[in-house]
C-alpha cells in the first residue's frame, strides 16, 4: 500500500504535538485522529502496533522510505509497556542495561524485565517481573522511562551469578561511572592517570546500591565483583577471562598494560605478567574489525607486534570467545609454569649479537 506525502506529514505533526511515541489510542484520537484512521495507518504501516492499544512510528515505510525520527524497537517497546506499569516500577536488569548501553553478561533476549517492589516474580507476555526492594535513590530516568540506575543494575546483572559474570557487570559499570567524571577516560587508563580518588568515588556507588542486598541470595558474589572491578578492563570478553583467572588464583596481570617490542615501539596487552614475560591475549570476536578487508588489516599488523615484542623476549598465549573458562585458566596455567622462560642475561646477549651485525 502507498504511503502518501499527506499521511507522513499527519506522523510528523503527531511527533511535534505528542513528542516521538509510543502513544496510546486515546492520545490519537485526543490528537484529532478518527478510529478509522488510525486502523489504515497501521494497516499501511505508517504506525506500528506495539501491543493492544499502542501505536508508534516505524523505522522505515512499507515503500522503503526513512522517516525522520530514530526509532529504537525496545525503547519503544518500553514506552508502550510503561503505561500499563505500577508507576513506582521501573525497567531493570538487562532492559535498564540496554538503555544505559552497559556491558551485560547475560545473552540478549526478547523480554522486558522491570522491577515492582512487593509484587510477585512472574513471566508474562514478554514482561519479567522482580518483586524486590527498589529505594527511589536507585532509580533514574533515561529517554523518557523510569529505569535503574547504572550501579543498580550492574548489581541486579551480578546477582546469582559466577564471579566471571559480576566482573563483566561490575567492570563495565564502573567505566561507565568513571566515563561521566573523567574526560578522556580511555586515553588515562592507559596512560595510568586516572585519579584514584576518582575510581574510588566511582566504586563507593556500586558499594551503595548493593548494601540493600546484603544477606539476599547471591549478594556475596556482588560483593566480590566490587571488590575486585578494574576500569582497564577494555571489554566483557576481558572482565569474563579475569573473573576466571581470580576464580582458580592465578597470579593477577596487568591489565592492558604498555609493553615495548624489540624496536622500542610501545604497545599494550590485554593481561600482562611482567616476571613471566608472558602477554595474554582475549580475542573476542570484533577484535580484528567487521569486514574481511579490516580482518586482514589488523591480522597482519598484529603479527608484526607479536613478532617485535617475541624478539623482545616476550611470549604469547591466546584464547578467543567461546573457550570453556576451564580451558582458558589451563592454558594461561601452562604458559606461566610450565614452558621455560628466557632469562634476561640471554636477553641481553642476544641484543648485543644483534647490534653487532654478526
Amino acid at each position: 500500500m502507498t504511503v502518501h506525502r499527506s499521511s507522513r506529514a499527519r506522523v510528523s505533526a503527531l511527533v511535534e504535538l505528542l513528542g516521538p511515541g509510543p502513544w496510546t489510542r486515546d492520545q490519537l484520537l485526543a490528537a484529532g485522529w478518527e478510529r478509522g484512521q488510525i486502523q489504515r495507518a497501521a494497516a499501511s504501516g505508517i504506525l506500528v502496533r506495539l501491543r493492544r492499544g499502542i501505536y508508534a512510528v516505524p523505522t522505515a515505510t512499507s515503500a522503503g522510505e526513512q522517516l525522520a525520527i530514530p526509532f529504537d524497537s525496545r525503547l519503544a517497546r518500553m514506552r508502550a509497556v510503561a503505561t500499563s506499569l505500577d508507576r513506582a516500577s521501573a525497567f531493570s536488569h538487562d532492559t535498564a542495561a540496554h538503555a544505559h548501553d552497559q556491558w551485560n553478561p547475560h545473552p540478549p533476549t526478547p523480554l522486558l524485565h522491570t522491577t515492582i517492589a512487593g509484587q510477585s516474580d512472574r513471566q508474562d507476555a514478554g514482561l519479567v517481573v522482580h518483586g524486590t526492594p527498589l529505594p527511589e535513590e536507585f532509580v533514574t530516568v533515561v529517554s523518557g522511562v523510569r529505569v535503574t540506575t547504572v550501579a543498580r543494575t550492574a548489581a541486579d546483572l551480578a546477582r546469582g551469578g559466577d564471579l566471571p559474570a559480576a566482573l563483566v557487570a561490575m567492570d563495565g559499570a564502573l567505566r561507565l561511572l568513571l566515563d561521566r567524571r573523567v574526560p578522556q577516560l580511555k586515553r588515562r587508563l592507559r596512560d595510568g592517570t586516572v585519579p584514584t580518588a576518582e575510581v574510588e568515588a566511582a566504586r563507593a556507588l556500586l558499594t551503595q546500591a548493593a548494601e540493600p542486598m546484603r544477606g539476599w541470595a547471591g549478594s556475596r558474589t556482588i560483593v566480590a565483583g566490587i571488590a575486585h572491578a578494574d576500569p582497564a578492563s577494555a571489554s566483557p570478553f576481558e572482565s569474563w577471562s579475569r573473573g576466571w583467572m581470580l576464580t582458580v588464583g592465578l597470579p593477577r596481570p596487568e591489565l592492558n598494560a604498555p609493553v615495548f617490542g624489540a624496536s622500542g615501539r610501545r604497545y599494550f596487552g590485554d593481561f600482562v605478567w611482567r616476571e613471566h614475560r608472558l602477554i595474554g591475549e582475549a580475542d573476542g570476536v570484533a577484535k580484528y574489525g567487521a569486514t574481511a578487508r579490516e580482518i586482514r588489516a589488523a591480522l597482519s599488523a598484529e603479527r608484526q607486534r607479536q613478532n617485535d615484542l617475541e624478539v623482545a623476549g616476550w611470549r604469547f598465549v591466546r584464547w578467543v570467545t567461546g573457550d570453556p573458562g576451564a580451558h582458558v585458566v589451563a592454558r594461561i596455567s601452562r604458559a606461566l609454569y610450565l614452558e621455560p622462560r628466557v632469562p634476561a642475561r640471554m636477553l641481553e646477549t642476544s641484543a648485543e649479537f644483534r647490534a653487532s651485525g654478526q
